[in-house]
């Protein structure tokens, strides 16, 4: 690996979570922001976490409750990272829906705004607007396909969200909905083929590129390899309806630096079955590659802090999922966190930027 891992851990509850990074080397505003979420015999419960990377420090800001309402960060226990996401300095957007629903029901999911609070206080809370994405279908919780991946645009101008349809009308095929502000649909991105999904997106710091992570659906057994070279990165100009494929690549997650002019992807090793990955850096236009290094296990999330000087990764790594820090000018990782699979499923959101009350 071409950066140096430096890894101090310590226990922070059943979470193995805590290393403290020199406060001399991360500004004591930085905080992560991630999820987690047990499943045991009744619904799922996710806890929103704010995590001060100079002190080691973190505190709750949102918890389940036994209400009829949650965060949809997971479906049934299993991993959709890309179904929250914090902006910086303290606004994390989540999917908010009812804990169950019957089959066929319309859901009232909503896109709802969580507010960091200064100190150990909740999240203030504000919905933005309803998201109808139900199924049909059953699943063991009734939350089947109801925290689609999306991504939310600096200003909170756009969002961008995968789905297969709208409410009880089912698209053509897998689609991304550019949102407004006010939901109103501004564009529909077609993914062109009803075996391709959605890994990742991220929005350009000025709103107007959406870049869009596309992978094929499939095991060894039902996999159409026609579809491969439909795989990687591709960008959308929203302002010009517009798309095109970037760079091909198989990865699993995406994030927009750690320049404006360039894109960061977790790529698989070796081919689209490879269980290791590397971080790429692409650069605009061109889709050229110029930089490359080793993660730990499996990627499935990564992003940039507000200023592009850190880099979180989460991976995937013996039996363990685990968050690490990196330097974008290069020179050190750092195992930061570490939930074992028992103890729940890990979600990394992003980042947070808080001084004390204010912004």
């Amino acid at each position: 690996m071409r950066l140096t891992m430096l890894c101090t851990v310590a226990v922070c509850g059943a979470l193995l979570c805590g290393a403290s990074v020199d406060a001399a080397d991360v500004p004591a505003a930085l905080h992560l922001v991630y999820a987690v979420t047990k499943a045991g015999e009744g619904l799922p419960s996710t806890t929103l976490y704010v995590h001060q990377l100079s002190s080691g420090q973190r505190s709750a800001f949102y918890r389940d409750s036994d209400g009829e309402t949650r965060v949809l960060v997971k479906i049934a226990s299993s991993d959709v990272l890309g179904a929250a996401r914090a902006i910086p300095p303290r606004n994390v957007y989540v999917m908010v829906g009812p804990a169950a629903v019957q089959r066929s029901a319309t859901c009232p999911d909503t896109l709802t705004r969580l507010r960091i609070a200064a100190g150990d206080q909740e999240a203030t809370t504000d919905p933005l607007f309803l998201v109808p994405l139900c199924f049909s279908e059953a699943s063991p919780y009734g939350l089947w396909n109801r925290a689609p991946v999306f991504a939310v645009s600096r200003t909170a101008e756009r969002t961008a969200l995968s789905a297969l349809r709208i409410g009880d009308t089912k698209l053509n095929g897998p689609a991304i909905r550019v949102l407004s502000r006010e939901g109103a649909e501004e564009w529909q991105v077609s993914l062109g083929h009803r075996d391709l999904y959605v890994a990742d997106l991220v929005w350009s710091p000025d709103s107007g590129s959406l870049a869009y992570l596309v992978m094929p659906l499939g095991d060894v057994h039902t996999l159409d390899e026609a579809l491969l070279p439909k795989a990687g990165i591709h960008l959308a100009n929203v302002t010009k309806k517009a798309s095109r494929h970037l760079y091909h690549c198989y990865g699993d997650a995406l994030a927009w630096g750690p320049k404006p002019d360039c894109i960061t992807v977790a790529a698989r090793t070796g081919d689209f079955w490879g269980t290791g990955s590397v971080i790429r850096v692409i650069q605009l236009p061109s889709g050229r590659r110029i930089e490359e290094y080793s993660v730990p296990g499996r990627a499935s999330a990564i992003a940039y802090s507000d200023d592009n000087q850190w880099l979180a990764v989460q991976t995937r790594h013996d039996h363990a999922q685990q968050l690490w820090l990196y330097a974008a000018s290069g020179g050190y990782g750092r195992l930061f966190c570490q939930v074992q699979d028992e103890e729940g499923r890990l979600a990394l959101l992003g980042w947070a930027r808080l001084t004390g009350g204010g912004d």
